[in-house]
């Protein structure tokens, strides 16, 4: 889970100076930025769940992985004649037309998506559910770690990283809220009593924190062409003399 990078608000705002019997009076106000997401995500309670879910979990989550495989195997040759083109990719308007024209092909690939997603489905739920088990123990940790973090350090007002446009980045105190929820939960279980369901709340999360993930990765890819760029152009890196 990467550090958020986007502008945040001020450090402090300093309230106008009130005059009382001759004398002046200045209450600073301490603002900070808390991202409860990355705070919660980045938890070592969490890190160490999911693994403990691959672990358990991974014969299904194998099962899946080639499902997946499977199902994109499967729809490959089908989508490849709705490719009129042939340009390696169905657009949007050969998906129309093909829709239009009640290609069978169509029909096949969406028999073929709803079959595969419910087996993938029932075989990722558990490692699921148990992430989100672990995930809602922690969430219930964010709100003292909070606390304790704006009592220690005087804070009057925290904001989310939404609401700011620019701050100084010793204003976001993210990281010490996550060291925070480390020292109350060091580990948390993943076993899942019966019936439990998670909350709507938890279940938001989860998708958020996935979606960070996501993009994440998709950034780490997109950098990396750049980075091997050099080394293309063959231009080794010498030392100075």
């Amino acid at each position: 889970m990467t550090n958020l990078k986007t502008a945040l608000l001020a450090a402090a705002f300093i309230a106008p100076v009130a005059l009382v019997a001759g004398s002046a009076q200045a209450q600073a106000v301490s603002v900070a930025v808390a991202d409860a997401p990355s705070a919660i995500g980045n938890a070592k309670a969490l890190a160490a769940a999911n693994q403990q879910i691959e672990a358990t979990y991974k014969p299904q989550l194998d099962q899946a992985s080639a499902r997946n495989v499977a199902l994109r195997k499967e729809i490959e040759p089908l989508l490849t004649a709705l490719d009129t083109n042939k340009d390696g990719q169905v657009s949007d308007a050969e998906l129309e037309a093909a829709k239009a024209a009640k290609r069978p092909e169509i029909a096949r690939i969406e028999t073929a998506q709803k079959t595969a997603n419910a087996q993938i489905a029932q075989l990722t739920t558990p490692a699921i559910l148990a992430q989100a088990y672990a995930l809602e123990s922690i969430t219930m940790k964010y709100g003292a770690a909070l606390e304790a973090v704006t009592t220690s350090r005087k804070i009057g007002l925290v904001v989310s990283p939404e609401s700011v446009v620019f701050s100084a980045p010793a204003a976001d105190i993210t990281t010490a809220v996550t060291a925070e929820i480390d020292r109350a939960l060091p580990t948390t279980s993943i076993t899942v009593p019966a019936g439990w369901r998670p909350s709507r709340q938890t279940v938001q999360l989860q998708q958020q924190l996935q979606q960070m993930q996501q993009a994440a990765a998709q950034r780490a890819q997109a950098q990396a062409p750049q980075a091997a760029a050099p080394a293309a152009g063959g231009k080794p890196a010498t030392s100075g003399r």
